[in-house]
């Protein structure tokens, strides 16, 4: 998952209806309405309809510690990079994605991510589950594997998921595939679809979690397009989430394969860790320009950006809030926070105490 802030211009593009796009797309032209972004509103008690929303000026939130000071030279470490390199012409070619509908309800209302599992609640599932329902969350999203150590979490998974699904909670996967060998990419990924507890559960979903070459990733059109194809043919009926980079202009107007992604997966979810932009800008252009594509599902920022050279401080309660605000009346099937193990008491009890009422009844979770 990137941790890096990258600073873009504020720029709210809006409609007086429901959003047209999602959440963090590539592909395609920014809309032509550009409207100031919904401003930020107490916590209501019953969630207006998108459509009956009208957008409102954008507020002046405080962003303290930006903009971040600049960076040190020589910053920064080397990322890991698989040993073997499977050469782009001897890919094969990528399988077109069945024809298949899979609902994404498990994407609805509240979620955080958990990355390091002994360090999200000491590793106690009764603890975690606990805690996210009491903070009225409705799903988790729970590392699984990637391309250094395989699907590795069979053990977290049994603990977790039965206890998560009793509690009404769903457990979205999610992975890091470093594209190197996107063939073995695609096992272990398919290893975590496939996975089972021994009461019969299962994952809600996968979300790969597709970076750039920043991270180690070897991102072309032609590697995601392949690991993505024997995903989608081995688990045609597994819910698909791309966790994608937001969709600033230099990424949606450049090579970031959005489109390429959008038929093989059945929503986005796009990292809005919005740094030193206004949040509510930030939230609204992802889902506005990805729901075009697809559903989405926006990942808000829950941790302190400073030790990896970005703004300093975890973000407000204001700005949590505004996050969470805009991505609802935008019309985000969800939001989600990024990461359990590093966010704040501070942003838990603005998390808790936003409400997300659910449109309709929620589809149980894989029993």
């Amino acid at each position: 998952m990137v941790l890096a802030v990258a600073a873009i211009s504020a720029v709210a593009l809006a409609s007086s209806g429901p959003a047209a796009t999602g959440v963090r797309g590539e592909a395609g032209a920014p809309p032509q309405t550009t409207v100031a972004a919904p401003a930020p509103t107490a916590p209501p008690t019953t969630a207006a309809p998108p459509s009956t929303v009208a957008p409102t000026s954008a507020p002046a939130l405080p962003l303290p510690g930006c903009p971040p000071p600049p960076p040190k030279p020589g910053g920064g470490g080397v990322p890991y990079r698989p040993p073997n390199l499977v050469p782009e012409e001897a890919l094969p070619e990528a399988k077109p994605a069945p024809a298949v509908s899979v609902d994404v309800a498990p994407l609805t209302g509240k979620g955080m991510w958990i990355w390091k599992f002994g360090l999200s609640q000491g590793g106690d599932a009764d603890a975690i589950v606990a805690r996210a329902t009491a903070a009225g969350l409705r799903q988790l999203w729970v590392r699984v594997g990637d391309s250094q150590s395989g699907f590795y979490a069979a053990d977290v998974l049994a603990a977790l998921v039965p206890k998560a699904h009793k509690a009404g909670l769903s457990v979205i996967g999610w992975g890091f595939p470093y594209l190197f060998d996107p063939a073995a990419d695609a096992r272990w990924s398919t290893a975590a679809t496939s996975w089972r507890a021994p009461d019969g559960s299962r994952l809600d979903g996968f979300s790969p979690d597709i970076e750039l070459s920043t991270e180690g990733v070897l991102l072309t059109e032609r590697r995601i397009t392949v690991y993505l194809g024997l995903i989608r043919n081995a688990a045609p009926d597994t819910m698909l989430v791309a966790t994608v980079y937001r969709p600033t202009d230099k990424l949606w107007t450049g090579t970031y394969p959005y489109h390429a992604i959008a038929p093989y997966v059945d929503a986005f979810a796009p990292m809005v860790y919005w740094g030193c932009t206004e949040p509510g800008a930030a939230t609204l252009e992802a889902v506005e320009r990805l729901a075009t594509l697809k559903p989405v599902h926006v990942i808000g920022q829950g941790y302190d950006a400073g030790p990896e050279g970005g703004r300093t401080g975890a973000p407000s309660a204001a700005e949590t809030v505004r996050f969470l605000d805009v991505a609802r009346r935008a019309g985000a099937s969800g939001a989600s926070f990024w990461v359990w193990q590093s966010i704040d008491d501070e942003q838990w009890n603005a998390l808790s105490s936003f409400p997300w009422p659910l449109a309709t009844t929620a589809r149980r979770p894989n029993a």
